[in-house]
């Protein structure tokens, strides 16, 4: 019996690496069994290990810095199964975990009864199931306790504990946390228009940087509609057209932006709300939404995650990946059609989400008062929500 990781994206797409042994290590360094590179800055040195047990593998996260998923859901440790995606760090390496038996079967009824007879030598735990429904929860069951045994053989059961996939709702998030399950989803959006004279002539031809984040797995985005129709929030122009939208993915490159289309935009100026859509596949979105304003509170931590100044800040900071960047502060006013926040947004946020401690969107970053830059406004996310249903 192997286990064969294929890898699905990237320079490595189509890659395959087989493994016979019982322990399989894996992360960025090369003395891993299954080493990234160490251009893979997603990966840990050291991010997670696979562990063979009979007919089954379990997999363990080793308190990487950027989580590992399995079918999108993060997790500590966890069995794996033939077919499983599995992507070590948000953005990162993406693999299709296999089992390969010596007649190269499927191994999915071998692993049942596996699991089965584990459940047997582990004090008869619902052993003879009265129907498939208990014998299916009856091996998650198993799946589990193999998983909490590897994970205390490395010393991770802290880790189980403080798992978001397993964390009560209302509980807050660090701010790393919050980052770390948010940033995903947080897109550039760039927008190419043109300014018109009276005729209909074009005076101008210029462009615009903005954020967005993704709220459906099928490619729809929320901004702000001065991202994407700046010329009618710039009173000396009397009219303009969008001509060019593009979103780049948090840990892309500036040439792998994707074409965008504007799906719709506020019937007026504000609410400055506007959705995109990208046809893309395997998009992260964001936690939540707090939809409520009324459980919206002053003094709220709530961070901010966008792109300040844009494609410039790359050039700053000489990097070639794009990566959002996160801002805190505190909800200091709730009004009727704006949150006031005490942060410190720049040009570049505008369009990105507003973010409570318990990683859920509250709001929509719109705007900073020039005279008091501490001072950022943002549109409360049923806006965005409301937009959706029209």
């Amino acid at each position: 019996m192997r286990a064969t990781f294929t890898s699905q994206i990237g320079s490595r797409k189509g890659e395959r690496k087989s493994f016979d042994g019982s322990l399989i290590s894996i992360g960025r360094a090369a003395n891993n069994a299954l080493s990234f590179g160490e251009n893979e800055r997603r990966v840990s040195s050291h991010h997670a290990q696979v562990t063979r047990r009979g007919d089954q593998y379990v997999l363990v996260d080793l308190g990487s810095t950027n989580g590992t998923m399995v079918n999108g859901r993060r997790v500590m440790a966890t069995e794996i199964h033939h077919d499983d995606l599995i992507e070590f760090g948000a953005g990162g390496p993406l693999v299709r975990f296999a089992i390969e038996g010596d007649s190269d079967d499927q191994p999915t009824e071998a692993i049942a009864q596996s699991a089965d007879r584990q459940a047997d030598t582990l004090g008869g735990i619902a052993a003879n199931s009265e129907n498939s429904r208990r014998s299916s929860t009856h091996r998650n069951n198993v799946a589990l306790i193999l998983a909490l045994v590897g994970a205390m053989a490395i010393g991770a059961i802290a880790g189980i504990v403080a798992s978001p996939s397993i964390r009560v709702r209302d509980e807050e998030l660090s701010l790393a946390e919050l980052a770390e399950q948010n940033s995903p989803a947080v897109v550039l959006v760039r927008v190419e228009f043109e300014t018109l004279d009276r005729n209909g002539q074009t005076i101008t031809r210029e462009a615009r940087i903005g954020s967005g984040f993704v709220i459906t797995t099928d490619g729809l985005i929320v901004t702000n509609r001065h991202v994407v129709r700046a010329w009618e929030y710039d009173s000396s122009i009397v009219s303009g057209r969008t001509t060019k939208v593009e979103v780049i993915l948090s840990g892309r490159t500036r040439d792998e932006a994707l074409t965008a289309e504007i799906a719709r935009v506020a019937a007026d100026k504000y609410p400055d709300v506007a959705l995109l859509r990208i046809n893309s596949a395997g998009l992260r979105t964001i936690r939540g939404v707090a939809d409520n304003i009324e459980e919206i509170n002053r003094g709220d931590d709530v961070a901010a995650i966008g792109y300040p100044l844009g494609l410039d800040l790359l050039a700053l900071t000489s990097d070639t990946r794009i990566e959002p960047s996160l801002t805190t502060g505190i909800v200091s006013r709730v009004g009727h059609d704006a949150i006031q926040l005490s942060l410190r947004a720049n040009h570049g946020n505008s369009g990105g989400p507003a973010i409570n401690r318990r990683g859920e969107v509250i709001g929509i970053v719109t705007s900073n008062v020039g005279a008091a830059p501490d001072i950022t406004l943002c549109t409360p996310i049923s806006a965005a929500l409301e937009l959706t249903k029209h």
